[in-house]
């Protein structure tokens, strides 16, 4: 485990075991209770803090140069990248009232990789060959805001129509290991999406949350991007403002781009856990 992993994996714990405190603390300050809700999910702002546990990833992309295609590489078979990590995520919402509400989520996954080349490989203006030792960095930065519109929402049960924009950042940085040859590339694609929401609450305490989001976009012949997401959890309010929960997430993306930054392709997909408290106000 790399020391950056060790390092994320410390503050994840800290930021647990400091809002349990802090909730208990809150809670206990609470003598009575509310009311049964008229509504599932009826507090007006969330705040998860948690760690997203990618247990799996594929990555495929291409730099392209002035002059050529680059070669369609596979980031962990070709490059030994990293297929997981361990990673702080941000999710919150804002309620504007029982049937309209803002969302946020933000995550930023960093993994490296160092292989010895058995083939020969252009990546934008450089070409490493076979036997050359290549160490590569590729981060993945997400934030995603949206609007809800909840059209079925009862005291178990919400439904809720998304919309919103997935601000998604790739930088890819590669060099010989003694640091020659070094080249980089970096795009931030703007990528809309529509989805579907679902919350049932078995309890006022229990709940489970389905979320599948998708979209299609193309510009001129610039920009084509798609984008899945898909995400199921589970929580469990063991104080009145504070939850723990667990959850299962996928999320693939595909870019083709051609402009002054980045003229090439990818093609990333992460699966893993959630592991997060939340906070309700």
């Amino acid at each position: 485990m790399s020391v950056a992993s060790r390092y994320t994996k410390s503050v994840v714990m800290s930021l647990f075991t400091a809002a349990i405190i802090s909730a208990s603390v809150f809670n206990h300050a609470v003598a009575a209770e509310d009311p049964e809700p008229t509504f599932a999910f009826p507090d007006q702002w969330m705040i998860r803090l948690g760690a997203y546990i990618v247990d799996g990833s594929n990555t495929q992309f291409s730099v392209n140069s002035a002059f050529g295609l680059g070669a369609t590489i596979d980031y962990q078979k070709d490059l030994g990248g990293e297929d997981g990590d361990t990673i702080p995520r941000i999710d919150a919402y804002y309620r504007f009232n029982e049937r309209h509400r803002i969302d946020f989520t933000s995550f930023s996954i960093d993994r490296q990789g160092e292989r010895v080349l058995a083939v020969d490989v252009t990546i934008g203006g450089e070409d490493y060959f076979a036997s050359e030792t290549i160490s590569s960095d590729i981060k993945y930065t997400l934030y995603r805001l949206g609007y809800g519109y909840s059209f079925y929402h009862s005291p178990k049960v919400e439904l809720t129509l998304t919309a919103g924009l997935n601000i998604t950042s790739y930088d890819l940085k590669f060099a010989l290991d003694d640091g020659s040859k070094a080249e980089s590339a970096g795009v931030t694609v703007p990528l809309p999406v529509v989805g579907l929401r679902m919350g049932y609450a078995f309890t006022p305490k229990w709940n489970v949350r389905y979320v599948s989001e998708a979209f299609f976009v193309e510009f001129d012949d610039s920009f084509r991007g798609a984008i899945l997401n898909f995400e199921l959890n589970t929580e469990y309010k063991i104080f009145k403002n504070f939850a723990l929960g667990v959850g299962i997430a996928r999320l693939g993306v595909n870019a083709e781009v051609d402009d002054d930054d980045w003229r090439g392709q990818v093609t990333d997909s992460y699966r893993g856990f959630n592991l997060f408290g939340t906070f309700y106000f």
